[in-house]
């Protein structure tokens, strides 16, 4: 697949600009022919026809102190540059606020792929950090952050002025790949250097004064329960450029009181430059995963009876004495902190591969009864769990216990046991022996692929984002040698088949699905987007339904009801084939007719997704409590806004003037505030108005009911976004350990 750059090449005269590249790394394959867009800063004032000023507040992200708007002490320019100016203001309390800039061309300039470059001079000082870094046109396309993606050109820590960081961020869960580069004298905030990024399918090089410090070619994007999506995303998508300065947050610490916000904590941009070739070749295949080795003893255990093997670790407060001899581990508490993991004792890699049933086992004892938490978790993976936290109950008689796993999750060579022993109010000894970790058989991962989606569909891949050709799960039947593909023109992801004079009926191109599984008496929509180059026909099929379709060149979406007569395996079938015609097809999906899916959970975390701002800490496990599915919410800390944690579930439907119904249980193991809303999704135009009027119960240690009856006044809409907040509702932050249990959610519609 070939993209083309839309922009006109200007013609500039650059001097020197490429003479400088070193040998080291990879010299830059662009020159100034390549130049597409250029800032120069030569201006009495920002050009807000090229850039935005952006507007937040403290503690936006990253629990950082500043405030950014549009005030001209903030961000200006001068002498030929853009100056972004933190500044420090006393309070009448004799606090402090803080205040700097940050813009961005979204909307206005956007790229994707080429090299942009920009000449800076980096402010220093304690809890400084400046950045030259791009972020997607739109952010949703993939999913939330990380999912996005996010390419940091340069950032700097204030109080190592010496250092400069390139950086992506991409995945769920979240992960990064980072370089560095280092001057060799003087620093980045004594005089200007260049820095650089080129970016291209499969690869990003980071540049400094022409050096090449780091090239990055391995990648992902995916959301949880779903497959990856084809690469290069989530780096194949328009990205716009942003330039800020950061005062405080969680890396770079705080101001103290070294820190001088004078003309040393500026900003200084020389220009920014954008070049891109005429096109690029997106058909690039993601570098082979490396293959896990896994070490087991003669019985097939991967655990390592040595105590060196074992990892002890305490932190907040947690104190402990510990040993690990002759495969037993002993420990005895002195202090068991406030947190689970105040005590915690580990061993890993534990290679675990994709596709495999795992058995973890251990024996356990204690001096008086008390629990601990066990759970296999992914510490280079986001910290999901792989086998969830499990409360074990201990006594003086030593048990056996064990649990299998399915690991469906990509393969994790750094996967790792974790014993944890914080927070039970409990400073018992612990004994632990015969701890085993076994692979004991394979997943059918074809059947396992099929199952229901997170977002309640039967089909999978429908956006046709996913896998080689972007046609995984999908099975094409082709008659008569017609083009059969997927688009991707400005990230428009569709379904083409382009037949020749060759076709006799519609059926000579059938692309399907085979084997998911719909239940007797259910009523199911299916749902698809399609048009074509000129009036054309296609046949549509589930089971013993078939619907023909007439398209036209204008893109329409077609819903239909079909109740399933059985509980059986069912097939999705498009026959296409049209003469000398286009047909494309998108956006496919089969789901269950329901206001709300899941809201009982026993499909585990189908249709749901818990969204975790980068300031807060959280996870969500389904559960099993008195032969009922629940969701657990555990949250270490909650960011410092209402929406930083939330259990959402997406693309509900609510119709003009229809009465619905809404009701929940919840509870806490603190008292707390929760916020809930049906609300429109405002991810792209910022309007996230309630439909059902949003409400804060409060909630405790007993299960509320929670309840709402109220008419939709708006428009019909089909996107609407059910979400219960659990960040810090009414501004309260909780840094305290605590869970939040949620079950039997439903939104119907009701009778006048």
């Amino acid at each position: 697949m070939k993209i083309t750059k839309s922009t006109a090449m200007m013609a500039v005269l650059v001097t020197a600009l490429f003479a400088n590249l070193s040998a080291q790394g990879t010299p830059s394959k662009y020159t100034a022919e390549d130049l597409v867009w250029k800032e120069e800063f030569n201006g009495k004032k920002l050009n807000t026809k090229d850039w935005n000023y952006e507007s937040h507040q403290p503690g936006w992200v990253n629990n950082e102190l500043q405030s950014y708007g549009n005030s001209t002490q903030n961000t200006y320019v001068k002498d030929g540059c853009l100056v972004i100016q933190p500044i420090k203001t006393a309070n009448k309390d004799g606090t402090f606020s803080y205040t700097s800039g940050r813009i961005n061309t979204q909307g206005k300039h956007v790229f994707t792929y080429g090299r942009f470059e920009a000449r800076i001079k980096m402010p220093k000082g304690q809890g400084f950090l400046p950045a030259f870094w791009m972020m997607p046109d739109d952010e949703g396309f993939y999913g939330q952050w990380p999912k996005c993606g996010e390419i940091d050109i340069m950032e700097i820590l204030g109080h190592d002025p010496k250092t400069m960081y390139g950086t992506i961020h991409f995945g769920e869960p979240h992960n990064e790949t980072q370089g560095t580069y280092t001057v060799s004298s003087g620093s980045f905030a004594d005089e200007f250097h260049e820095v650089a990024v080129e970016w291209e399918p499969g690869e990003i090089r980071y540049y400094c004064d022409g050096v090449n410090y780091k090239t990055i070619n391995d990648w992902y994007t995916r959301r949880p329960g779903f497959d990856e999506v084809t690469f290069p995303a989530p780096f194949d998508q328009p990205f716009y450029i942003i330039l800020n300065v950061a005062v405080g947050g969680t890396w770079p610490g705080y101001p103290d009181k070294t820190t001088k916000f004078d003309e040393t904590a500026q900003m200084l941009v020389d220009y920014v430059r954008v070049y891109q070739k005429e096109e690029y070749n997106e058909d690039v295949e993601k570098p082979a995963a490396a293959v896990a080795e896994v070490k087991t003893d003669s019985t097939g255990n991967m655990v390592s009876p040595d105590e060196d093997k074992w990892g002890f670790y305490t932190f907040q407060g947690g104190k402990a004495d510990f040993s690990a001899k002759n495969g037993k581990i002993e420990v005895k508490p002195v202090s068991d902190g406030p947190v689970l993991h105040a005590i915690q004792v580990v061993q890993g890699p534990m290679p675990l591969v994709k596709g495999g049933i795992y058995r973890f086992s251990f024996d356990a004892s204690a001096d008086a009864d008390r629990n601990i938490v066990t759970c296999i978790s992914a510490p280079n993976n986001g910290w999901i769990r792989y086998l969830p936290d499990a409360t074990v109950k201990l006594s003086k008689k030593s048990n056996h216990f064990s649990w299998e796993f399915k690991m469906l999750e990509l393969t994790d060579p750094t996967a790792r046991i974790e014993f944890n022993f914080g927070n039970q109010n409990s400073l018992s000894p612990v004994h632990i022996s015969n701890v085993r970790l076994e692979k004991v058989g394979e997943v059918d991962l074809a059947a396992e692929g099929l199952n229901l989606l997170p977002d309640g569909n039967l089909i999978h891949n429908g956006q046709f984002q996913e896998g080689k050709g972007r046609l995984a799960h999908w099975n094409v039947e082709n008659k008569v040698d017609a083009n059969v593909s997927v688009t991707n023109v400005n990230g428009r992801r569709e379904l083409m088949v382009k037949a020749s004079d060759r076709v006799k009926k519609v059926s000579d191109v059938t692309v399907s699905q085979s084997g998911f599984t719909m239940d007797e008496g259910k009523q199911y929509i299916i749902r698809l987007d399609a048009y074509a180059s000129k009036p054309a026909q296609v046949i549509v099929s589930v089971g013993n339904f078939k619907e023909n379709l007439t398209l036209t060149q204008k893109k329409q979406s077609y819903d239909f009801i079909y109740r399933a007569p059985k509980n059986q395996e069912y097939d999705f079938s498009m026959q296409l084939a049209n003469y000398e015609t286009t047909v494309f097809v998108d956006n496919i999906s089969i789901k269950e007719n329901s206001s709300l899916l899941n809201g009982s959970f026993n499909s585990g975390m189908a249709a749901w997704e818990l969204y975790a701002h980068q300031n807060a800490e959280t996870k969500c496990d389904i559960i099993e409590e008195n032969d009922n599915n629940l969701a657990v919410v555990s949250i270490n800390k909650t960011g410092n806004m209402d929406w930083m944690i939330q259990l959402k579930q997406n693309n509900i439907l609510l119709e003009k003037g229809k009465k619905y119904h809404v009701s929940f249980k919840a509870k806490s193991d603190i008292n707390r505030t929760i916020m809930w809303a049906l609300q429109r999704d405002g991810s792209k135009d910022n309007n996230w108005i309630p439909y059902s009027g949003t409400f804060k119960p409060d909630v405790g240690n007993i299960y509320k009911t929670i309840e709402h009856t109220f008419t939709m006044d708006n428009a019909t809409d089909a996107g609407v976004i059910f979400t219960i907040s659990m960040g810090a509702v009414d501004g309260k932050q909780i840094n305290q350990a605590h869970k939040v249990y949620i079950d039997d959610v439903v939104v119907e519609e009701v009778a006048e």
